[in-house]
């Protein structure tokens, strides 16, 4: 089976002092146009991910190391939500410090498809099972609800710019 890799901007917070990331990392029931068809990830599409199992990646790079991993994931109506650990490394301290800064703003996931419902003319798909391989921080988000909204941290906070950023929804 082909990764499949979707990237969606999202409501994602950062709690620095913990290094954690937490956000929603898929939409469900939201159409993407994916190359030449248009995708929909169904409601429970990862309800058997293992979040013990899900590296956190910078970009998709396969070949590095990861940058953490999933602490959590929670699979409700409207997307699968994570809770991710940024592991004091340098490429982590670089990713939470482009986060902080506002210059990275999504989270993207790497899946294998089980199950999908494609139309006659294979033009639209709905995804509903696939496996979950990881989960990535990145910049260019393919579903426009998934962008990095809040960053929170005692120091942080009290900054006016962040502090209105961590209310936008």
């Amino acid at each position: 089976m082909t990764l499949e890799i979707r990237t969606s901007p999202i409501a994602l917070e950062l709690r620095e002092s913990e290094r954690i990331l937490s956000g929603r990392v898929v939409p469900y029931n939201i159409e993407a146009r994916v190359r030449s068809f248009t995708e929909v990830i169904r409601p429970g599409a990862f309800v058997d991910a293992d979040p013990t199992q899900i590296p956190l990646l910078a970009v998709h790079d396969h070949e590095s190391l990861p940058i953490g991993r999933a602490l959590s994931l929670t699979d409700g109506p409207t997307g699968l939500d994570a809770e991710l650990r940024v592991s004091k490394t340098t490429l982590g301290d670089e990713v939470l410090e482009l986060i902080k800064d506002g210059a990275v703003g999504g989270l993207s996931v790497g899946f294998t498809p089980i199950e999908d419902r494609w139309n006659a003319t294979r033009s639209r798909v709905e995804r509903i099972r696939a496996r979950l391989v990881e989960i990535s921080v990145t910049n260019w988000p393919a579903y426009a609800d998934a962008r990095i909204m809040a960053v929170r941290s005692e120091e942080l906070l009290r900054t006016p710019r962040l502090a209105v950023a961590r209310y936008r929804l």
